[in-house]
């Protein structure tokens, strides 16, 4: 028989040290049991290891188990997830189910509730699904990108519609390349997320003929839905491009109102943090609790913005400088900040 692996999240390190000591022996070695105290060990060990089935405790500090199942169906879609309480009543089980968990159960306290406890997850692990295939059509391709980014995967995303077809090279979480018909790099995958509707096939990765694209994945998702908000158009410029180098032109290089183009972007900093503030990633921040704090007040005011002008949530600040620019996201279950700079034009 194959062997089962489980990630136990609790506060509580007798109670985990107990776990899995218990559950090696009843499982007589078929069962890897992971263990972390807080959500911070847990994603940093679920981008390392394939876990069949999380159980996770409801009341823990700082991100409790709720806030964790929404932040984990968000990074780690199709991850079969238990929840785990000392009291589960009618109410939290609920609560579990609308938000994607497998079950609600209750701490075991006797050896009859251990036994069921195991038997129940042994169950669980065994119908656990290792990746999918076939056209998803609900899906968005930003969250498709997200997934495979977030996990650090390689993978080639093809994507077609009747009129288009178009690829996204993603190496070890970055993206490195895109391609639709005579348009590369930002430009072709600005234009395919850009897309109403479409299907995708993800395929084993290979390595593309030149590497066009170099940003922060995170950075090139919130470009490509800032520019299909603006209306921006891509793939009517293949009527007009009359050589391949004009064709990796970035599409807002194309507009008067751009005071630069995307290819020359350079990411300085990137911070993500969870919705509760606890810092997820980060990359080139000198100074990350002035960032973070930086995002909580931009949270607490978007709050206080929507209660007084009745247009929706507001979950984004943009600051464009001679410089560079700054980006900030705030929604719900995360916060971003990213920081660009463009070369001087005089120097590029």
């Amino acid at each position: 028989m194959r062997q089962k692996t489980f990630l136990f999240v609790d506060d509580d390190a007798e109670f985990l040290a107990a776990m899995k000591d218990l559950f090696a022996v009843m499982s007589r070695g078929e069962w890897t049991v992971f263990t972390a105290q807080n959500h911070s060990q847990a994603l940093d060990l679920l981008h390392k290891e394939h876990v069949d089935l999380v159980v996770l405790d409801i009341g823990m500090p700082v991100v409790d188990g709720f806030q964790f199942l929404r932040l984990l169906n968000s990074t780690h879609p199709g991850q079969q997830i238990i929840m785990l309480t000392g009291e589960a009543t009618e109410e939290q089980q609920k609560l579990c189910l609308q938000n994607g968990a497998k079950l609600s159960l209750t701490k075991p306290v006797t050896p009859d509730g251990f036994s069921a406890i195991y038997a129940e997850l042994d169950r669980l692990a065994g119908t656990s699904q290792v990746g999918f295939r076939g056209n998803i059509r609900p899906v968005r391709l930003p969250d498709v990108l997200q997934m495979e980014c977030l996990n650090g995967k390689s993978s080639v995303l093809e994507i077609f519609t009747p009129k288009i077809r178009g690829k996204v090279f993603i190496c070890n979480g970055s993206i490195v390349h895109a391609e639709a018909g005579r348009l590369l790099g930002e430009t072709a995958l600005y234009g395919l997320l850009a897309l109403r509707g479409s299907q995708f096939n993800l395929h084993p990765y290979v390595e593309p003929a030149n590497r066009t694209i170099a940003g922060h994945w995170e950075f090139l998702l919130m470009e490509a839905v800032r520019l299909r908000d603006e209306g921006t158009q891509f793939f009517e410029l293949e009527t007009t491009v009359s050589s391949p180098a004009a064709a990796t032109r970035s599409p807002v290089a194309a507009s008067t109102s751009a005071p630069f183009t995307f290819d020359k972007v350079r990411i300085e900093e990137t911070l993500l943090c969870s919705g509760a503030g606890e810092v997820l990633y980060q990359s080139g921040c000198n100074d990350i609790e002035s960032r973070a704090r930086l995002l909580e007040e931009i949270e607490q005011q978007a709050a206080e913005l929507s209660t007084v002008a009745r247009v929706g949530r507001f979950d984004r600040l943009e600051v464009l400088t001679p410089d560079g620019r700054v980006v900030c996201q705030v929604q719900t279950d995360r916060r971003v900040f990213v920081r660009s700079a463009i070369p001087n034009p005089a120097q590029a």
